[in-house]
């Protein structure tokens, strides 16, 4: 481990240096996953807006390429924001936001921004055709702010469909939903909304899933409850049924996509085997435990581990898994017990899985550091991911999760350098956290469960 990046991830993917945020761009060609994001190169706690671009074929070795995009044309002058790809003819379609500022006296919510749609395509992630300018705010409906961003296509009964967050004049969050026959000519269908939830939908994406649609959204504005919407801002998804576009959207149940600290602006593709993968901001804007330590160390913010999607037979609500690659990075059994009358005690280095089954009795207390600690409380059916030491949670305090089944049954747990990654019941509910361990770190459990641990290797990466 370098000694100036205690904190840097083993298998997560962060900046080189500089500040990461939004998942962009996520698909895969001809046999290639690519992995871009929100980027600011040489500004840890964030700066000039990038792509920056990983490479996987795997998801254990990968390749940072650097830059991609740059705010360098007149209608991205203020950042190249959060965007998607669309694969076609061999060549990604790559659609994004290009941020503008006018100099002056504006609030850049209603008055003073621009909201460029824009395109380039790429074969390789490396080089870029020259940008188009696709729509601009007058393309928009009228009655909207100048919030308009995040560009997410897919091919739908043989027409192309472009979703994008919005928010109107009303400070109603909604979803705007575009046509076209080209990738480059696109036409206003409609908006998606829900009256009363949020002032502003960031990141939308909308794909099926056996048969049913859902709708990923990011909303702000939503009023805090003990169990729900407990950050700053949210990421969810509502169910949409047997939705067509020629439908009115009839929007379901909310339903978050994760219940820790730093989770934030998903966005999710199909690769070629057919699965639905999903990949987090492990982050989480206007936070007011934003002052990671990490940023000492000239870098900030990660990727959560790919996830891969399937719907509930019975629920038909979404599970999150992680993608079966991620077995490849065990590197050793470092224990594997029947956890009942003793405590289990042992000591950790960065970098591992924990695998639990089998839980029984009241509760099951994980201390995965002095500091840290996730409870499980069998009576009332919910989870707590409590930090009690400032210096390693950094602001963080309590998240409370009811789970669907209401009994935990399974347990799967990532943990690496500063973060941890807790999937209950194969995926059912999800909670993820950054955490900074300041001295040794020691595992503590106590309850009933069989319980096996893994030590993970790193991914490689290479320039």
């Amino acid at each position: 481990m370098d000694k100036e990046k205690r904190y840097y991830p083993l298998f997560h993917l962060g900046p080189m240096s500089g500040w990461l945020n939004d998942p962009n761009g996520l698909c895969q060609l001809s046999g290639v996953h690519h992995i871009f994001f929100q980027y600011s190169p040489d500004e840890p706690r964030g700066g000039r807006k990038c792509w920056g671009h990983y490479e996987t074929r795997d998801f254990v070795s990968y390749r940072f390429t650097g830059t991609f995009l740059e705010p360098d044309a007149v209608e991205d002058r203020d950042g190249v924001y959060s965007g998607c790809a669309y694969v076609k003819d061999g060549r990604m379609y790559l659609f994004y936001t290009g941020n503008v500022k006018w100099a002056g006296a504006y609030d850049y919510v209603y008055a003073g921004r621009e909201a460029n749609t824009m395109l380039v395509t790429s074969c390789d992630g490396v080089l870029a055709s020259p940008k188009e300018c696709l729509m601009r705010n007058e393309d928009y409906p009228g009655n909207l702010s100048c919030h308009v961003r995040d560009p997410k296509v897919f091919l739908h009964q043989g027409r192309y469909y472009m979703v994008q967050g919005a928010r109107t004049r009303d400070d109603e969050g909604c979803v705007l939903l575009f046509s076209s026959m080209d990738l480059r000519h696109w036409g206003f269908e409609k908006a998606i909304f829900k009256p009363k939830f949020g002032y502003m939908w960031e990141c939308p994406d909308l794909f099926w899933l056996s048969g049913k649609a859902f709708l990923s959204v990011s909303p702000q504005g939503l009023a805090a409850e003990e169990f729900c919407y407990q950050n700053v801002y949210q990421s969810g998804y509502f169910s949409m049924g047997k939705w067509s576009v020629l439908d009115e959207a009839s929007l379901e149940e909310f339903h978050e996509w994760d219940y820790g600290f730093d989770f934030y602006a998903p966005q999710t593709y199909e690769d070629e085997q057919g699965r639905r993968i999903l990949i987090g901001w492990m982050g989480m804007p206007d936070a007011p435990y934003d002052h990671d330590p990490t940023i000492a160390e000239g870098w900030q913010h990660m990727l959560t581990i790919p996830r891969q999607l399937q719907v509930d037979d019975v629920t038909g609500r979404i599970r999150q898994t992680p993608l079966p690659e991620m077995l490849q990075l065990r590197e050793e059994e470092l224990f594997c017990c029947e956890m009942e009358n003793e405590p289990l005690l042992r000591k950790m280095e960065d970098g591992y899985e924990l695998l639990i089954s089998d839980i029984k009795g009241e509760t099951l207390t994980i201390i995965f550091c002095d500091g840290v600690t996730f409870t499980y409380h069998a009576a009332y059916g919910k989870c707590c991911l409590t930090f009690t030491d400032e210096r390693v949670g950094c602001g963080r305090d309590e998240r409370r999760m009811y789970l669907q089944s209401s009994a935990l049954r399974t347990l799967r747990v990532f943990v690496d350098a500063c973060s941890i990654e807790l999937f209950c019941n194969d995926g059912e509910e999800v909670m993820t956290t950054k955490y900074f361990p300041q001295d040794e770190i020691v595992l503590r459990m106590d309850g009933s469960a069989k319980v096996c641990g893994y030590r993970l290797r790193a991914v490689d990466i290479c320039k």
